[in-house]
């Protein structure tokens, strides 16, 4: 499936942010290890998400981090 074009919720276009999401995000997967629950992690200061999220522009909005997170980008395996 692909991301869809505006969120489904507040009617807000995500179709173009996707692919930064996507650059911002593995430019810097291997510099922090949230997912895997690091103890030494502060919570309280900005991880790689947060700040993809600050310059795309959807901050603000959790429904539209929702498409951006979950999202799983099949065209390429089809």
């Amino acid at each position: 499936m692909i991301i869809p074009v505006r969120c489904f919720t507040c009617n807000r276009v995500l179709g173009s942010k996707y692919k930064k999401y996507c650059e911002i995000i593995s430019s810097n997967v291997g510099t922090e290890n949230i997912i895997n629950g690091n103890p030494d992690i502060d919570l309280s200061e900005e991880n790689i998400y947060q700040q993809a999220f600050k310059e795309i522009g959807v901050d603000d909005r959790y429904c539209c981090k929702r498409h951006l997170i979950s999202h799983i980008d099949l065209i390429q395996k089809i």
